[in-house]
Order: C-alpha cells, then structure tokens, then sequence
C-alpha cells in the first residue's frame, strides 16, 4: 500500500496516524519479521524501518544501542531486504525505510531504490541528505515510484520549509525538539504554531516525531497533526521484554496502550 492511500483511508475515517519505528536486526535479525506483523496488528499505520548504521547523527541513547547491538547480531541491508522478501504479501499496511546516506551509495542508488520498488516499499527517509543536496535521488526515487520524507525541525526557515515540501512525498517528518531522538517532555503550543505554519504550504500530511512516548503525548499531538512516530519508547520496550515467553501479546498490548 502506498502511503498517501493510507493517509486517505485514515481521513475518510476520521482517524489520525501511528507510526511506529523499530530497527530492523534488534534484538537480532530473526525478530524482526514477528516484530512488524506484531504492530501491524495492532493497529500500527505506517511502519518506519531503520537499517542499521555504525554512525547516526539524530539518534538518542535508546536507538543507538539498539542499532549497535544489531550490527553486532549481523543485521545489514541485505539481511534486512531479504526479510522484507519473505513479508511481501502479508502486510497491509505501508513500510517506509530509514537510512543514511552512506548505505545507500555503497550499495548503489539505483540498484537500492529499485529493490525498495520490488519489495513494495513505499517511502524512504534518509536522515542526513538535505533536500539541496538530495536531486538526483529524488529524480530517480520518482522514476521507482518511492516516496521521498524529510524532515522539518523547530529551527527549520519558513523559506527552507517551503523547499522541502515542494521536494516531499508521502508526509512531513515534523521533528519535536532539536536535538536527538528519545524520550522527551514536549511543549505544545510551539509545536501547534509551527504545524500550522507549514500547513499553509502544503496538503501532505504533516506527523510529529522524537520526544514521543506516552498515551497522553500521542493523544494530544493527534490533536494538531496528522500522525504520530513513536520510535525509542517501542524499541525500549522490545530492550526489556524480547526474552519473555508472551513477549509478541506484550508488544501488541503495548502499542495499543499507546495508541489509545
């Protein structure tokens, strides 16, 4: 499913988006696959994927870990696509990739891009490649069909923002707080101020991430955006209760907490 048809299903519902991130290969490569469809059934929207990588620049303290002991365990993108091979068919819902730029231009744009089109990924965000720099990947991200996300922070120019929307598909990343990812007590009322700013620019749905991690947060940023990302709360959650016998029905019953 592509992700702007999930976003219209969601508005014909009157519903607002969860967006779930998970690493792929955290705790090991083998979880991974239970891990997703465990989301997607638990009424997860929009699944973000990170590859794993040696040196990530938003990352907090909670995904860092996480990624590095996924390295450890072997995860790598061809682990992950082969994964993402054997959950074609079953999902219903759409995955987006979260990358960095230096895996993608070792394994080669192209060939990258083309295998996100095969394995019917939706969109992709890759962290560090500013939209100034990002053209021929965008070029070539249309020609496959993917969507490209970027970001927009608290500091981010109205002049830039209207850069990035221009260049974006699928959502906003609208981050929180500057900073890095991991649990966060957010402000709400310049969140509210810059979400609407950047709703008078564009029509794509604008979701809200970093810092969120608890039922009423997720709530109350429902309110004002069209999505959230829970990212560090999931993966901490996964961090303590992997090893457990019933951790898939905890994983599940976790996320729809969550949700609400």
């Amino acid at each position: 499913m592509k992700i702007n048809d999930r976003f219209k299903q969601l508005k014909k519902n009157k519903k607002k988006a969860f967006i779930a991130y998970v690493p792929f290969g955290f705790p090991k490569p083998k979880y991974t696959k239970d891990i997703i469809l465990t989301l997607a059934s638990s009424g997860v929207d929009i699944i973000e994927l990170g590859i794993p990588f040696s040196d990530p620049l938003a990352d907090g303290p909670i995904i860092q870990e996480a990624t590095t002991t996924a390295l450890k365990s072997g995860a790598n993108i061809d682990k992950c696509f082969k994964m993402l091979k054997g959950l074609k068919g079953s999902l219903k819902i759409p995955i987006a990739l979260m990358t960095y730029y230096n895996p993608v231009l070792r394994y080669g744009m192209d060939r990258f891009l083309k295998k996100l089109k095969g394995l019917g990924i939706s969109g992709v965000i890759v962290v560090d490649l500013p939209v100034d720099e990002a053209g021929q990947f965008i070029k070539k991200a249309r020609g496959f069909d993917v969507d490209t996300i970027f970001f927009i922070t608290p500091t981010t120019s109205f002049k830039r923002a209207k850069a990035i929307v221009k260049k974006s598909r699928g959502f906003i990343y609208y981050v929180s707080v500057t900073g890095i990812t991991g649990p966060k007590d957010l402000k709400y009322e310049p969140l509210i101020s810059h979400i609407k700013k950047i709703k008078r620019l564009t029509n794509l749905p604008i979701c809200v991430g970093f810092g969120v991690h608890s039922r009423a947060q997720v709530e109350r940023i429902s309110s004002f955006s069209d999505g959230v990302i829970v990212g560090s709360s999931i993966v901490k959650f996964i961090e303590s209760n992997f090893s457990k016998k019933d951790f898939l029905k905890r994983l599940n019953r976790h996320i729809r907490s969550l949700k609400g």
